[in-house]
């Protein structure tokens, strides 16, 4: 079982054994379900209004002779000073967020990198046509065996309790990159060494310009912009080292309320926050050591006595926030990836993308192999897209030539200029990359506009021409000629 369906078969599972990160496989002990997101802090009372001050006593008329004058009337206290006003917000502007306080990403510079050897000459795979009208099962508030249950209707018995799962038909109107434009959450699955994560996306229209919308920085990693991140054994800070079969979901810092009343209906989770909706460019500065390196070995969340070049599986998967809010962190059966009734693998629902996949070699010679990354796309209007394999049994790295990153796994020769794969239609190659243990920019465009998703793989020493608005310096904000540019950008020339 590969990461592409992971999440899937996981979902199957009602009752799974504890662990504080994912298992690379279908075969690894999955963790239990995580508690309840815990309640914002409640607001601060406000500051209590200062007392007025007392109005001045009128002038005493003057005593009668020969009276001797009164003695003069003690002076009120005076008021207390009232409390300072709050800084007012930044005032709007064209490169800032109204909804995140009108501010926008810190201060950064490019991150340095780490390489040896000769710059690869980096890669492209385009996934066009994408999107279509359909459905998928959304979860509702509602008892299993309603009218309304016309996609899944059950009770499902859990070790702590039933639970009544009732998804019905979502219909879906647009054909723009449908169902990714709707709110997507990021996975992270370790052996990686993260040095950057980007989120672009537009701050209008998306022929205007995009914006960071959020932002992490290893040199700063427990300032985030924007991120939401949880992790093994609750942790909420993204490692910069993360280690074997250790998984990380990020979202937007915006909390999303599940349980009674919440639309798509959830139960509750860790996870129970707000993704990135529309279009978005992802971009992620990274290396993919190996999971035998003894810097990494002490970082694993491998367990059982498993092999840790058998589980040695790096991902990086885009999904529906719903699908992670499915009430127990992934792992309840009762979720939107597949429609197809009995079949919680198919993929055929609310939609995944494995950006980058590694399938381990626990999982046999004919798909595994550490050294391959796949990427793929699941969705009801395509079913799978992509995806594909090279088995390490037939498809060692004495194939390619060593300055390749993207390959072709049916061909076993290298490619010669960028991949295409129309979801209208399907080409015979098998673009599959090589996994570059050191340094590479990853960006993935999510386009509303051009119906289309651009993965990139970019070697830091051969940025080329069309990417220099980006990448290495990732500017708070860049124009729609800079996402025209990397959505037409193909490699190799």
């Amino acid at each position: 079982m590969t990461k592409t369906s992971l999440l899937a078969a996981l979902f199957a599972t009602a009752a799974l054994a504890a662990c504080s990160g994912s298992g690379s496989g279908g075969d690894s002990a999955a963790p239990s379900p995580v508690g309840a997101a815990p309640s914002p802090a409640p607001a601060p009372a406000p500051a209590p209004a200062p007392s007025p001050s007392p109005s001045p006593a009128p002038a005493p008329s003057p005593a009668p002779a020969p009276s001797p004058a009164p003695s003069p009337a003690p002076s009120p206290a005076p008021a207390p000073a009232p409390a300072p006003s709050p800084a007012p917000a930044p005032a709007p502007s064209a490169n800032t967020w109204p909804d995140l306080g009108n501010t926008q990403a810190p201060a950064h510079t490019a991150s340095p990198t780490s390489n040896n050897g000769t710059p690869t000459l980096g890669g492209t795979l385009t996934f066009t046509n994408i999107g279509a009208k359909g459905y998928w099962g959304r979860r509702i508030e509602a008892q299993a065996g309603s009218a309304s249950c016309n996609v899944q209707s059950e009770v499902i018995k859990f070790p702590w309790g039933d639970e009544s799962c009732c998804r019905t038909k979502h219909e879906v109107t647009s054909d723009r990159i449908s169902p990714f434009n709707e709110e997507l959450g990021l996975v992270l699955d370790g052996p990686l060494r993260i040095k950057q994560l980007v989120v672009y996306q537009p701050l209008t229209t998306t022929d205007g310009n995009w914006a960071i919308r959020s932002f992490w920085d290893r040199r700063t990693p427990d300032k985030p912009y924007n991120f939401h991140f949880s992790g093994p054994n609750k942790s909420l800070v993204l490692p910069s080292e993360l280690g074997n079969s250790c998984t990380v979901f990020a979202s937007q810092e915006k909390p999303f309320k599940c349980g009674p009343g919440s639309d798509p209906y959830c139960p509750g989770s860790d996870l129970d926050f707000v993704g990135w909706k529309g279009s978005k460019l992802v971009v992620m500065l990274a290396g993919m050591p190996y999971a035998d390196d003894p810097s990494m070995k002490p970082l694993s969340c491998v367990t059982d006595g498993k092999d840790e070049k058998a589980e040695d599986s790096p991902w990086l998967a885009v999904a529906p926030s719903e699908l992670y809010r499915d009430g127990w962190s992934g792992y309840s059966p009762c979720h939107c990836f597949s429609n197809t009734p009995g079949n919680a693998g198919l993929g055929d629902g609310c939609g995944q993308i494995n950006i980058l996949e590694v399938v381990s070699e626990s999982q046999g010679t004919q798909y595994g192999n550490r050294d391959i990354i796949s990427t793929g796309i699941r969705s009801y209007q395509v079913g799978s897209l992509g995806g594909s394999t090279c088995g390490v049994k037939g498809c060692t790295m004495d194939h390619f030539a060593a300055d390749a990153d993207l390959l072709d796994a049916n061909s076993l020769t290298v490619m010669k200029q960028g991949a295409v794969i129309d979801a209208n239609n399907r080409g015979s190659a098998g673009p599959v990359w090589r996994r570059p243990v050191d340094d590479r920019y990853y960006l993935v465009l999510l386009d509303e506009q051009s119906r289309a998703v651009q993965v990139a793989m970019v070697h830091p020493g051969a940025i080329p021409a069309a990417l220099k608005a980006i990448v290495p310096a990732l500017p708070n904000t860049i124009g729609r000629s800079a996402i025209d540019s990397l959505m037409g950008l193909r490699l190799p020339k």
